[in-house]
């Protein structure tokens, strides 16, 4: 997991396949075009957020899927 050199609004440090809870939407971070976004599950597609502010880290894809939705 690559850290991002981002924090989240409580300090924690945010890497790459973390889960961030931004607002009401858990989302994970992701490396897409030489940037860190939030790509955000909805239905078969995916949003993309390009903002990291705001966030609060609350796992990693690799330990808590299910914060996804993932089974």
């Amino acid at each position: 997991m690559q850290y991002t050199g981002l924090k989240d609004k409580n300090g924690n440090e945010i890497y790459e396949s973390d889960i961030v809870k931004r607002y009401a939407n858990n989302g994970l971070v992701k490396y897409i075009e030489n940037k860190f976004v939030i790509s955000i599950p909805v239905g078969k597609r995916e949003i993309i957020i390009g903002n990291l502010d705001n966030t609060e880290v609350i796992g990693n894809i690799y330990e808590n899927p299910e914060l996804l939705g993932a089974k």
